[in-house]
């Protein structure tokens, strides 16, 4: 029995060995799909010929007085412009650029070849408002004695309508404004900005009163 065992022994450290081979291999062969859309992402690059590879803009809406960001890659193109001109581009594999947008526009990446040929691609972006944003709520203390006034000062932008809730009290939007009001009770509070569209930004806050 003893002079069994060093075989068993070496037999199960060469099973083992085995399965983590045969697992190692299978890990890392990929799927013929993969394969697929690797050799044929791997032709359009090292491919000859002129071609835009890609085009496109993020997001698909722009919020008001935000950029949008304007990707492309084009093969063999002696030349690119973008329609309407925003910057001065140069050929590139894949080059990412930032561009102001205040209305719908539709723009357009044009490539041409060595030998004057053309090729275009296109896409259309909309300008939607800005989403509100509470910039700041401030007070001048969390906990009062009845009948001491509280100072709230506050800040938003984007935002056609704010309110402080409960009540419904109506405040006028501002980068920068302060208020004084008299809570007669230990109250959570919500501060509430609306933008155009509806959207709204929140912030809730307890004032204590002894």
């Amino acid at each position: 029995m003893k002079k069994i065992l060093p075989f068993m022994g070496a037999a199960v450290t060469l099973a083992g060995l085995y399965v983590i081979w045969a697992l190692a291999v299978r890990w890392q062969a990929p799927s013929p799909a993969a394969r697929a859309g690797f050799s044929k992402e791997m032709e359009e690059l090292t491919g000859r010929g002129l071609k835009i590879l890609h085009f496109y803009g993020s997001p698909g809406n722009v919020p008001k007085g935000e950029h949008l960001i304007i990707c492309y890659g084009v093969r063999d193109a002696r030349a690119v412009r973008l329609e309407p001109p925003v910057e001065t581009l140069s050929p590139s594999l894949n080059r990412c650029i930032a561009v102001p947008v205040e209305a719908p526009t539709t723009f357009r990446l044009v490539a041409q070849g060595a030998d004057g040929a053309e090729v275009s691609s296109s896409f259309s972006v909309n300008v939607v408002p800005a989403p509100p944003h509470i910039i700041f709520v401030g007070l001048s203390q969390k906990e009062i004695r009845r009948g001491t006034p509280l100072a709230l000062c506050y800040g938003v932008k984007h935002a056609v309508k704010v309110q402080l809730e409960p009540g419904g009290v109506s405040l006028p939007p501002s980068e920068k404004q302060c208020l004084q009001f008299y809570p007669v009770r230990t109250t959570l509070y919500t501060f509430v900005a609306t933008g155009k569209d509806g959207r709204t930004d929140r912030e809730k806050f307890t004032i204590t009163v002894k």
